[in-house]
Protein backbone atom coordinates (compact mmCIF):
# COMPACT_ATOMS: atom_id res chain seq x y z
CA UNK A 1 0.00 0.00 0.00
CA UNK A 2 2.71 2.55 1.26
CA UNK A 3 5.00 1.76 -2.12
CA UNK A 4 2.55 3.69 -4.56
CA UNK A 5 2.74 6.73 -2.40
CA UNK A 6 5.82 6.55 -2.24
CA UNK A 7 6.59 6.96 -6.15
CA UNK A 8 3.50 9.23 -6.45
CA UNK A 9 5.37 11.28 -3.85
CA UNK A 10 8.63 10.94 -5.96
CA UNK A 11 6.29 12.15 -9.26
CA UNK A 12 4.83 15.30 -7.51
CA UNK A 13 8.36 16.45 -6.04
CA UNK A 14 9.14 16.45 -9.65
CA UNK A 15 6.44 18.51 -10.42
CA UNK A 16 7.00 21.86 -8.30
CA UNK A 17 10.86 21.77 -7.22
CA UNK A 18 14.15 22.28 -9.12
CA UNK A 19 16.75 19.70 -9.05
CA UNK A 20 17.55 15.95 -8.79
CA UNK A 21 16.17 14.48 -5.33
CA UNK A 22 16.38 10.49 -4.21
CA UNK A 23 14.08 9.25 -1.39
CA UNK A 24 15.86 7.74 1.54
CA UNK A 25 14.45 4.91 3.12
CA UNK A 26 15.08 2.53 6.44
CA UNK A 27 16.91 -0.62 5.09
CA UNK A 28 13.72 -2.99 5.42
CA UNK A 29 11.87 -2.00 2.47
CA UNK A 30 11.99 -3.22 -1.39
CA UNK A 31 11.76 -0.87 -3.33
CA UNK A 32 14.41 -0.86 -6.23
CA UNK A 33 14.78 2.50 -8.15
CA UNK A 34 17.46 4.28 -8.75
CA UNK A 35 16.07 7.31 -7.27
CA UNK A 36 15.58 5.30 -3.79
CA UNK A 37 18.11 5.23 -1.45
CA UNK A 38 18.71 3.11 2.11
CA UNK A 39 20.09 4.55 4.62
CA UNK A 40 23.17 3.09 6.61
CA UNK A 41 22.05 4.31 9.43
CA UNK A 42 19.73 2.53 12.19
CA UNK A 43 16.63 5.45 12.50
CA UNK A 44 16.07 6.41 16.20
CA UNK A 45 14.72 9.17 18.22
CA UNK A 46 16.54 10.48 20.99
CA UNK A 47 15.35 10.43 24.50
CA UNK A 48 13.12 13.90 24.45
CA UNK A 49 11.89 13.08 21.05
CA UNK A 50 10.72 9.53 22.32
CA UNK A 51 8.83 10.57 25.69
CA UNK A 52 7.09 13.20 23.43
CA UNK A 53 5.86 10.34 21.35
CA UNK A 54 5.01 8.34 23.73
CA UNK A 55 2.94 10.88 25.58
CA UNK A 56 0.90 11.90 22.22
CA UNK A 57 0.20 8.17 21.49
CA UNK A 58 -2.15 8.29 24.48
CA UNK A 59 -3.41 11.68 23.64
CA UNK A 60 -7.12 11.49 22.07
CA UNK A 61 -8.16 15.05 21.67
CA UNK A 62 -5.26 16.34 18.76
CA UNK A 63 -5.23 14.75 15.56
CA UNK A 64 -2.42 13.45 13.96
CA UNK A 65 -1.42 15.95 12.09
CA UNK A 66 -1.69 18.29 15.49
CA UNK A 67 0.89 15.61 16.71
CA UNK A 68 3.42 15.93 13.98
CA UNK A 69 3.51 19.49 14.24
CA UNK A 70 4.14 19.39 18.34
CA UNK A 71 7.19 17.02 17.42
CA UNK A 72 8.22 19.46 14.59
CA UNK A 73 7.65 22.46 17.74
CA UNK A 74 9.69 19.98 20.29
CA UNK A 75 13.02 19.63 17.94
CA UNK A 76 12.48 23.64 17.05
CA UNK A 77 12.81 24.71 20.48
CA UNK A 78 15.22 22.04 21.99
CA UNK A 79 18.07 21.90 18.82
CA UNK A 80 19.63 24.37 17.24
CA UNK A 81 21.33 24.03 13.83
CA UNK A 82 24.88 23.13 13.30
CA UNK A 83 26.28 25.25 10.97
CA UNK A 84 30.20 23.80 11.55
CA UNK A 85 28.92 21.19 9.18
CA UNK A 86 29.19 23.85 6.71
CA UNK A 87 32.79 24.62 7.27
CA UNK A 88 33.70 21.38 5.55
CA UNK A 89 31.75 21.30 2.46
CA UNK A 90 34.41 21.44 -0.49
CA UNK A 91 33.81 23.56 -3.67
CA UNK A 92 34.09 22.29 -7.02
CA UNK A 93 34.77 24.91 -9.58
CA UNK A 94 35.89 22.39 -12.41
CA UNK A 95 32.78 23.52 -14.56
CA UNK A 96 33.07 27.40 -13.95
CA UNK A 97 29.35 27.69 -15.14
CA UNK A 98 28.02 24.99 -12.48
CA UNK A 99 30.11 25.46 -9.32
CA UNK A 100 29.33 22.82 -6.88
CA UNK A 101 29.91 22.04 -3.24
CA UNK A 102 30.65 18.76 -2.05
CA UNK A 103 29.23 17.70 1.36
CA UNK A 104 31.51 15.14 3.78
CA UNK A 105 29.93 12.09 4.66
CA UNK A 106 31.15 12.15 8.00
CA UNK A 107 29.36 15.01 9.67
CA UNK A 108 26.30 13.31 10.15
CA UNK A 109 25.09 11.25 7.36
CA UNK A 110 26.59 8.16 7.97
CA UNK A 111 27.84 7.76 11.18
CA UNK A 112 28.21 5.45 13.68
CA UNK A 113 28.36 4.84 17.22
CA UNK A 114 31.08 6.84 18.73
CA UNK A 115 29.41 9.65 16.36
CA UNK A 116 25.72 9.38 17.87
CA UNK A 117 27.39 9.12 21.29
CA UNK A 118 29.13 12.11 21.10
CA UNK A 119 25.81 14.12 19.71
CA UNK A 120 24.36 13.77 22.86
CA UNK A 121 26.63 15.78 24.94
CA UNK A 122 24.90 18.88 22.76
CA UNK A 123 21.92 20.21 21.19
CA UNK A 124 23.27 20.69 17.63
CA UNK A 125 22.27 18.35 14.86
CA UNK A 126 22.31 18.87 11.27
CA UNK A 127 19.49 18.18 8.58
CA UNK A 128 20.49 13.96 8.31
CA UNK A 129 20.03 14.16 12.19
CA UNK A 130 17.06 16.25 12.06
CA UNK A 131 14.87 14.38 9.07
CA UNK A 132 16.12 11.19 10.78
CA UNK A 133 14.82 11.20 13.87
CA UNK A 134 11.60 13.17 12.51
CA UNK A 135 10.82 10.69 10.34
CA UNK A 136 11.21 7.83 12.89
CA UNK A 137 8.99 9.83 14.84
CA UNK A 138 6.25 10.62 12.73
CA UNK A 139 6.30 6.69 11.68
CA UNK A 140 5.84 5.82 15.15
CA UNK A 141 3.37 7.77 15.79
CA UNK A 142 1.67 6.56 12.55
CA UNK A 143 0.59 3.53 15.10
CA UNK A 144 0.15 0.82 12.08
CA UNK A 145 -1.47 3.34 9.44
CA UNK A 146 -0.27 1.68 6.80
CA UNK A 147 -2.01 4.78 4.66
CA UNK A 148 0.97 6.95 5.37
CA UNK A 149 4.95 7.00 5.52
CA UNK A 150 7.58 9.38 6.34
CA UNK A 151 10.74 9.45 4.97
CA UNK A 152 13.79 11.04 4.10
CA UNK A 153 13.62 13.21 0.66
CA UNK A 154 17.77 14.76 -0.16
CA UNK A 155 19.06 15.98 -3.25
CA UNK A 156 21.45 13.69 -5.26
CA UNK A 157 24.58 15.59 -3.81
CA UNK A 158 23.63 15.35 -0.17
CA UNK A 159 23.77 18.55 0.87
CA UNK A 160 20.09 18.80 2.26
CA UNK A 161 18.05 16.38 3.82
CA UNK A 162 14.01 16.78 4.81
CA UNK A 163 11.17 14.98 5.96
CA UNK A 164 8.89 13.86 3.46
CA UNK A 165 5.49 12.61 4.52
CA UNK A 166 2.47 10.99 2.26
CA UNK A 167 -0.60 8.71 1.69
CA UNK A 168 -3.79 8.42 0.33
CA UNK A 169 -4.65 12.26 1.49
CA UNK A 170 -1.86 14.42 1.23
CA UNK A 171 2.06 14.68 1.11
CA UNK A 172 4.45 17.52 2.25
CA UNK A 173 7.85 17.82 2.73
CA UNK A 174 8.80 19.42 6.32
CA UNK A 175 12.05 21.33 6.28
CA UNK A 176 12.75 23.01 9.67
CA UNK A 177 16.16 23.94 9.04
CA UNK A 178 16.64 25.49 5.39
CA UNK A 179 19.67 27.01 5.27
CA UNK A 180 18.72 29.43 2.76
CA UNK A 181 16.39 31.55 4.91
CA UNK A 182 15.29 31.97 8.28
CA UNK A 183 14.66 28.09 10.03
CA UNK A 184 11.87 27.35 11.19
CA UNK A 185 14.43 26.30 14.44
CA UNK A 186 14.80 30.11 14.57
CA UNK A 187 11.35 31.21 13.88
CA UNK A 188 9.68 28.83 16.37
CA UNK A 189 11.96 30.09 19.55
CA UNK A 190 10.88 33.44 18.44
CA UNK A 191 7.36 32.53 18.93
CA UNK A 192 6.79 33.27 15.11
CA UNK A 193 5.03 31.74 12.25
CA UNK A 194 6.63 28.72 10.57
CA UNK A 195 7.08 28.68 7.02
CA UNK A 196 9.32 25.38 5.94
CA UNK A 197 6.20 23.24 5.81
CA UNK A 198 5.66 22.59 1.50
CA UNK A 199 2.10 21.41 0.41
CA UNK A 200 2.13 19.27 -2.42
CA UNK A 201 -1.37 17.83 -2.27
CA UNK A 202 -3.99 18.15 0.21
CA UNK A 203 -7.28 17.36 -1.32
CA UNK A 204 -9.50 17.79 1.95
CA UNK A 205 -7.22 20.31 3.35
CA UNK A 206 -7.18 18.84 6.39
CA UNK A 207 -2.84 19.57 6.59
CA UNK A 208 -3.09 22.69 5.89
CA UNK A 209 -5.74 23.31 8.74
CA UNK A 210 -3.51 22.11 11.08
CA UNK A 211 -0.61 24.27 10.13
CA UNK A 212 -3.06 27.33 9.84
CA UNK A 213 -4.17 26.47 13.49
CA UNK A 214 -0.65 26.30 14.98
CA UNK A 215 0.53 29.91 13.23
CA UNK A 216 -2.87 31.38 14.01
CA UNK A 217 -2.33 34.27 16.59
CA UNK A 218 2.13 34.15 15.92
CA UNK A 219 3.81 37.16 13.91
CA UNK A 220 5.75 37.26 10.86
CA UNK A 221 8.23 39.15 12.24
CA UNK A 222 9.31 40.04 15.76
CA UNK A 223 7.30 42.85 16.85
CA UNK A 224 10.59 44.74 18.34
CA UNK A 225 12.25 44.46 15.13
CA UNK A 226 9.01 46.30 13.05
CA UNK A 227 8.89 48.87 15.63
CA UNK A 228 13.14 49.17 14.56
CA UNK A 229 12.39 49.33 11.05
CA UNK A 230 9.68 51.62 11.30
CA UNK A 231 12.02 54.38 13.88
CA UNK A 232 15.14 53.49 12.37
CA UNK A 233 15.38 52.68 9.00
CA UNK A 234 14.81 55.44 7.10
CA UNK A 235 18.14 57.62 9.49
CA UNK A 236 20.11 55.46 9.25
CA UNK A 237 20.77 51.89 8.06
CA UNK A 238 23.47 51.30 10.65
CA UNK A 239 21.72 52.04 13.94
CA UNK A 240 18.79 50.02 12.51
CA UNK A 241 20.60 46.56 12.08
CA UNK A 242 22.93 47.48 15.66
CA UNK A 243 19.32 47.61 16.94
CA UNK A 244 17.88 44.50 15.57
CA UNK A 245 21.42 42.59 16.18
CA UNK A 246 20.77 43.71 20.29
CA UNK A 247 17.43 42.53 20.16
CA UNK A 248 18.24 39.22 19.08
CA UNK A 249 21.30 39.02 21.34
CA UNK A 250 18.92 39.84 24.63
CA UNK A 251 16.66 37.18 23.12
CA UNK A 252 19.15 34.65 23.84
CA UNK A 253 19.58 33.18 20.37
CA UNK A 254 22.05 31.06 18.96
CA UNK A 255 24.93 32.36 16.62
CA UNK A 256 23.31 30.13 13.38
CA UNK A 257 20.01 31.67 14.44
CA UNK A 258 20.84 35.08 14.67
CA UNK A 259 23.59 34.92 11.53
CA UNK A 260 20.62 33.98 9.56
CA UNK A 261 17.81 36.63 10.70
CA UNK A 262 20.75 39.63 10.44
CA UNK A 263 21.74 38.25 7.11
CA UNK A 264 18.36 38.12 6.16
CA UNK A 265 17.70 42.02 7.56
CA UNK A 266 20.88 43.00 6.08
CA UNK A 267 20.25 41.99 2.38
CA UNK A 268 16.26 42.86 2.50
CA UNK A 269 18.27 46.53 2.22
CA UNK A 270 20.43 45.25 -0.90
CA UNK A 271 23.57 45.26 0.48
CA UNK A 272 26.25 42.48 -0.60
CA UNK A 273 27.54 40.57 1.96
CA UNK A 274 30.46 38.01 2.44
CA UNK A 275 30.59 35.41 4.67
CA UNK A 276 33.47 34.04 6.65
CA UNK A 277 33.97 32.43 9.11
CA UNK A 278 35.05 32.22 12.78
CA UNK A 279 36.32 29.89 15.70
CA UNK A 280 34.24 30.01 18.55
CA UNK A 281 37.45 30.12 20.87
CA UNK A 282 35.63 29.20 24.42
CA UNK A 283 33.32 26.28 23.20
CA UNK A 284 34.23 23.32 24.37
CA UNK A 285 35.55 21.72 21.02
CA UNK A 286 37.10 23.01 18.03
CA UNK A 287 34.14 24.84 16.10
CA UNK A 288 33.39 27.79 13.97
CA UNK A 289 30.54 29.98 13.27
CA UNK A 290 29.32 31.97 10.79
CA UNK A 291 29.88 35.82 9.82
CA UNK A 292 29.59 38.53 7.97
CA UNK A 293 31.46 41.30 6.46
CA UNK A 294 30.07 44.39 4.69
CA UNK A 295 30.21 47.30 3.11
CA UNK A 296 28.07 50.95 3.22
CA UNK A 297 29.28 54.44 2.61
CA UNK A 298 32.41 53.71 2.29
CA UNK A 299 32.92 51.61 5.70
CA UNK A 300 33.40 47.77 6.37
CA UNK A 301 31.20 46.12 8.98
CA UNK A 302 32.06 42.69 10.63
CA UNK A 303 28.52 40.98 12.18
CA UNK A 304 30.27 38.82 14.64
CA UNK A 305 27.28 35.83 14.98
CA UNK A 306 29.31 34.86 18.33
CA UNK A 307 29.70 38.04 20.14
CA UNK A 308 26.15 38.97 18.46
CA UNK A 309 27.45 42.41 17.57
CA UNK A 310 28.44 44.50 14.37
CA UNK A 311 31.55 45.98 14.17
CA UNK A 312 33.33 48.61 12.23
CA UNK A 313 36.82 46.76 11.11
CA UNK A 314 39.74 46.93 8.67
CA UNK A 315 39.26 44.02 6.90
CA UNK A 316 43.29 43.49 6.96
CA UNK A 317 43.27 43.67 10.73
CA UNK A 318 41.25 40.44 11.09
CA UNK A 319 42.94 37.71 12.98
CA UNK A 320 43.86 35.03 10.60
CA UNK A 321 44.04 32.59 13.51
CA UNK A 322 40.59 33.12 14.47
CA UNK A 323 38.78 34.23 11.39
CA UNK A 324 38.82 31.73 7.71
CA UNK A 325 37.78 33.36 4.47
CA UNK A 326 37.87 30.26 2.20
CA UNK A 327 37.55 27.29 3.95
CA UNK A 328 36.26 24.92 1.06
CA UNK A 329 39.83 25.56 0.04
CA UNK A 330 41.27 23.26 2.79
CA UNK A 331 41.44 19.84 3.72
CA UNK A 332 40.56 19.29 7.17
CA UNK A 333 40.48 15.84 9.29
CA UNK A 334 37.72 13.93 10.85
CA UNK A 335 36.07 15.44 13.35
CA UNK A 336 33.72 13.59 15.82
CA UNK A 337 30.71 15.16 16.47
Amino acid sequence: MRDKYIYKFYDEVNQVLEGDYKIILEPNRDIQEDWIEYDQVKWEMEEGISKLVEKLLKESSMSFEEKILEVYKYICFNYVYDANVLYFFKRDDSDINNIKYIAVDWYGRIVGKDWIEKRQKHNRRICYEFARFYAKAINVLLDGNDKLEAFMLGDKENLHYVVGLTGDEYSVILDLDDFNSIKDLTRVKFGLTIKGIKILRDESGKFKQAVDKFNEGKREELAEIEEAKRNLKNKSLIEYFNNVAQILKNRNIDAQGFFEYIRAIVENEGIKIEKIWKEDKIAPEKRYERCIIFEFDGKTYLIDSIEQAIIQIEKGDLDKNVFVFNSAENIYPYYGG
